[in-house]
Formats: C-alpha cells, structure tokens, sequence
C-alpha cells in the first residue's frame, strides 16, 4: 500500500462506471492511506451517475479528501502558481481552456505537498511530468495506471484477487486478450 497520492477524474470514471460493480469504492481504499483529490478534478466525475456516486461516497466516509489551492499559505500559493501555469503552457490549449484542467491542478498541488504519486489512465502524461516537474530528487512524481494497479495485485502488494482485477480491466475499456496475455497471464 502506498502512502499517499492524488487522484484524477479519468481514474475515477472508469473505476466508478458500473453499477453493478462499485470497483472504485472497494478498491481505491486499497491503494494508498492517504487519498487526496483536486476539487477541480471532483468537479469533472459527473459522468456516468455511478462514478460520481461512489466518489462522494468515498469523500463522506473520508477515505479521499478533496484539496485546492485555497488552502495553502501564501508562499505554498505562489509556488503552486508558478507550477500550475508551467504546466498550463504545455498541456493546455487556450480555445480548450477546460481540458486538462484538472490534470494540471492536481500536479501543481501534487508538486508543492510532495504526492509523489499521480493515480490516473493518461498514457501521455509521465513525459510531460518528467520534463516539467522532475528534477530526479525525492519529490519527484510519477503516474499510476489502472495496468499498475493490477500488477500492485498480482505482486500482492494489495489484496486484489485477478478475478476482479479482470473485471476492472475490462470495465476500463481495455480488452481481455491483453490482459490474459500480458497483464496478468494464467
């Protein structure tokens, strides 16, 4: 289990997506003791009904705590502003001045409180993060995929069994030949 981390819409849309499965209730609480969540962020999972639910479900038993830049004193303000417009410049398009918002804001807080670890399912993002934010020092963060999630099971380092490693998976969008293959082989 980790010790802490900061969460990302994406994450939580497709952990939350089933109805029938509530896999971001049950397993997020897994991951890290310490689950924090920009509410810009928060503010994103609305879509699909099940998602938002289970989310604020985990926030009102206070197992992820939603944080902004508010809450910081001035000197924690200024640097998080000075990291939020480095990433700004470089992941978002200013006539999409939503998209990646979130993204940006969580790695921003995630920098100047010392998260070093990112859960989302961006594929993309590690370089931008390893260009913008790392400096190989021990505040340093990385991403944690839904693929890394399930080899946190398989190495047993979280009590996920591979039936419903599987099973979120394949409510992640990703297909079961890979998984089977190369993921978490039989």
């Amino acid at each position: 289990m980790l010790e802490q981390m900061i969460i990302d819409a994406d994450l939580c849309i497709k952990l939350g997506s089933s109805e029938k499965y509530h896999f971001l209730l049950e397993a997020l609480p897994l991951i890290a003791k310490k689950i924090y969540m920009h509410s810009h962020a928060f503010g994103e999972v609305m879509i699909p009904m099940s998602a938002h639910k289970q989310l604020a479900d985990l926030v009102s038993q206070g197992k992820v705590s939603v944080v902004n830049e508010t809450e910081l004193g001035p000197q924690e303000r200024s640097i998080y502003d000075m990291i939020y417009n480095r990433l700004a410049a470089v992941m978002i398009d200013p006539r999409k001045p939503g998209k990646n918002k979130g993204e940006t804001c969580s790695l921003a807080y995630a920098k100047v409180k010392s998260i070093p670890i990112f859960a989302t399912d961006e594929c993309n993002l590690q370089p931008i993060i390893d260009s913008q934010l790392n400096t190989g020092m021990d505040d340093d963060i990385n991403c944690l995929r839904i693929v890394d999630i399930i080899n946190m099971a398989k190495n047993g380092q979280i009590n996920l069994p591979r039936k419903t490693a599987k099973a979120i998976w394949r409510i992640s969008g990703k297909k079961n030949d890979d998984f089977d293959r190369y993921v978490w082989p039989i």
